[in-house]
């Protein structure tokens, strides 16, 4: 990856925006701008000493990573391997509240300065600097979001392999699919198989929906521990392949369907084709694609039953700017990626959906998954 010159476009934006300094949260946008490892897997927080002042701050003249002590354990020793950065700060154990960053602030004469950070820097972070340092705190964020959103080719073939993998783990688990089958052991083996497949972890819990007379009035309500024979089953997992993510899902019949289900399925499937029609590098937005895809369900009878946005931008993380999505201005480019994953809810009667991770290129669009969207009934 070239973080030197994804350094180099976010300090020609910083200067634009007469900023002296970036702020930028230790997650996926640390590492994008680095390679250093993000923090943690772990769903529920696991919070180190002054883990609010981790971090990267970007200036003119030098990148600096703050961490604390027990979570730079993990690449203080090879630091080689992330050459863009100038200086690993790191927080010892008994430095609860920022001592150490208020001294690095000092120190860079950062103090008085107009700094910028993005969305997900903590709000100690940003209170620190305005009370003790007496800085003027501009937001970030969206010149962030399109750097990330636009990518390169390394990171393009990076995310159609993780697209490759989930295919794979389809095609293995389709056997699974039976009725008596516990749906946590579908799920599970959707995690054992992607680290089969090289992969360091999913990019959401796996999902096994399982729709069927019996359910609830909301997703995935009235869960049953098994597959049953009347089941319909709507996949929704992702991996994650050497930083960036995946996002699939396909709907899967365990008996015939109905004529109504049929109808269904056909329309979630056209819903999704005029949505990525939509999709035109430099011509067409977010929401344009967004209202190609409803428009097909309204004129069907079908809109309140469509429950969500068309999709989502995906890369570093599963959900990304920009969205596929009602109001959502951003002129779309090629090099982006996003998932288009329209669906149909009707409560106790059934649940279609589909999902692919969809590259816009300067001609039109490469669908990365490969998987095919005809009706599968597993009971033939």
């Amino acid at each position: 990856m070239n973080y030197a010159l994804r350094i180099e476009k976010i300090r020609e934006k910083m200067a634009a925006k007469n900023v002296e300094g970036l702020f930028v949260a230790n997650d996926a946008s640390w590492e994008y701008f680095t390679g250093l490892p993000r923090a943690g897997h772990c769903q529920t927080k696991m919070r180190q000493n002054s883990a609010e002042f981790a971090g990267l701050l970007i200036t003119p003249v030098k990148v600096t990573a703050f961490s604390p002590r027990l979570s730079a354990l993990g690449f203080s020793g090879r630091m080689e391997d992330f050459p863009v950065v100038d200086e690993l700060v790191i927080y010892p154990d008994v430095d609860i509240y920022g001592a150490t960053f208020d001294r690095e602030i000092k120190a860079q004469k950062l103090n008085g300065k107009r700094l910028a950070v993005n969305r997900d820097v903590s709000p100690t972070l940003v209170l620190k600097l305005q009370e003790a340092h007496d800085v003027t705190v501009i937001d970030m964020s969206a010149d962030v979001d399109m750097l990330r959103a636009v990518k390169d080719e390394e990171e393009i073939e990076l995310m159609r392999h993780a697209s490759f993998v989930a295919d794979k783990i389809y095609y293995d688990i389709l056997p699974m699919l039976v009725p008596g089958t516990p749906v946590r052991e579908i799920e599970l083996e959707i995690e054992r198989l992607l680290e089969t497949y090289g992969c360091s972890s999913p990019s959401f819990p796996a999902v096994v929906l399982h729709h069927g007379p019996k359910a609830g009035i909301g997703v995935g309500a009235g869960y049953y521990e098994r597959l049953e024979r009347d089941h319909t089953i709507a996949l929704d997992y992702g991996v994650v392949y050497k930083g960036y993510c995946s996002d699939f899902g396909r709907t899967i019949f365990l008996q015939e369907p109905t004529p109504d289900e049929v109808r269904a399925h056909e329309l979630v499937m056209k819903s999704q084709a005029a949505g990525i029609e939509m999709m035109k590098a430099g011509v067409s937005t977010g929401a344009d694609a967004n209202a190609a895809a409803h428009k097909c369900m309204e004129e069907a009878g079908m809109g309140e039953a469509f429950i969500h946005r068309l999709g989502h931008g995906i890369g570093k993380d599963v959900h990304e700017r920009p969205f596929l999505a009602e109001g959502e201005d951003t002129v779309l480019q090629a090099g982006m990626c996003f998932t288009a994953e329209p669906s149909l809810y009707v409560p106790q009667k059934y649940l279609v959906r589909v999902e692919d991770v969809v590259l816009v290129t300067p001609t039109g669009t490469e669908c990365l998954n490969k998987v095919t969207k005809d009706i599968v009934v597993l009971d033939r």
